[in-house]
């Protein structure tokens, strides 16, 4: 144990601290703001407002969503840092997590990549639906909001099943690799 290692500890579970707090903001924002633009904007708006406020709402997601995708790149990053050095310092905080082992109506481990999927991909399937509505009603498509809702499931369930493909989790940590690995 060196004064540098407990330096290192004490940088890099500031910077865990800091990127946990970064994406518990991010996750309370992102679909408040998602829903409550859903929910008002398509009352008596016109086809323009609707596309307008969609693409907006739909290219500033994938920008917050492509900087939440490389945070928790770092943050992977600075856990198994803390937890390589916990070791060396004789703690366990980090290096001692318990594997993704709850199972939520008994379909799929928890972990915080699943949670994270599911709000960008209903997030993101809102926008795309207000801008898919606006859009086929411009075009003068019959049942443009159905027709919408439909693009926009298809479009959520589609982030969410590349969200899901990209964990970046190490590969090692993976449930599929590792029953009892350590997860955030």
């Amino acid at each position: 144990m060196t004064d540098n290692d407990r330096l290192d500890y004490d940088k890099t579970t500031e910077l865990l601290r800091t990127l946990l707090d970064v994406r518990f903001k991010l996750l309370a924002f992102v679909p408040t703001i998602s829903g409550a633009a859903v929910a008002f904007v398509g009352h008596g708006a016109k086809p323009a407002q609707l596309l307008s406020v969609g693409v907006l709402g739909l290219v500033a997601t994938l920008g917050v969503l492509f900087y939440e995708v490389r945070n928790s790149q770092l943050y992977e990053y600075a856990l198994r840092r803390a937890a390589e050095l916990e070791r060396r310092l004789g703690l366990g905080l980090f290096a001692e997590r318990p594997g993704l082992s709850v199972r939520p109506f008994g379909i799929a481990a928890a972990g915080h990549h699943r949670g994270i999927a599911l709000v960008y991909g209903a997030a993101l399937g809102g926008w795309a639906y207000l801008v898919a509505w606006g859009g086929l009603r411009e075009l003068g498509v019959g049942n443009p909001r159905g027709a919408g809702a439909l693009i926009g499931i298809f479009l959520g369930l589609l982030i969410l099943a590349e969200l899901l493909r990209l964990d970046v989790r190490p590969k090692e940590a993976t449930p599929e690799r590792a029953s009892a690995a350590p997860t955030h």
